[in-house]
């Protein structure tokens, strides 16, 4: 493995990309504890699935937790990647709807394959992150819903 990462970081430096944006060991990717709750496609503009929003909760911690991973399609390639993490007071009507906002984070940046994760503490309310991501001419951008809900330590619900 470490041979193959040298090897990816040395082909990078001959084309011209820095390291960090090159190559990511497995021990780089993000890793998030508790429940997959939420995993949406994001699709660019020309409708090409370019990335999938991964959202976690861990009942033990009071965790919510997200990245973004890029598809087989866009693997490899150097893009603009963020993914945004909200804590709504309640279910939302819809995609991207975060009603009563209580507190966000957003992790962003230059990625070939999954982003840094997002991280909350949440013991109350509702769930919902978004992914954007952008290179050349391509762009996308999709929220989840706000309907995985949290109504106190311990416990996770649909709304």
């Amino acid at each position: 493995m470490r041979s193959l990462i040298v090897g990816l970081v040395a082909a990078a430096a001959l084309a011209g990309l820095p390291a960090a944006a090159s190559a990511q060991s497995t021990a780089q990717l993000p890793t998030c504890s508790g429940k997959l709750v939420m995993r949406e496609a994001v699709y660019t503009r020309e409708m090409l699935k370019a990335a999938y929003i991964h959202v976690f909760y861990d009942s033990r911690t009071s965790t919510a937790c997200a990245y973004l991973n890029s598809t087989n399609a866009t693997w490899g390639t150097r893009k603009h990647m963020t993914i945004m993490l909200k804590q709504c007071a309640r279910p939302g009507q819809g995609y991207g709807s975060c009603d009563g906002q209580l507190q966000s984070t957003a992790r962003r940046g230059w990625y070939t394959g999954r982003t840094d994760t997002a991280r909350l503490n949440i013991s109350r309310g509702c769930i919902m992150a978004t992914g954007r991501i952008y290179w050349g001419k391509h762009y996308g951008l999709f929220s989840t819903k706000s309907n995985m809900c949290v109504s106190g330590a311990g416990s996770a619900t649909r709304g």
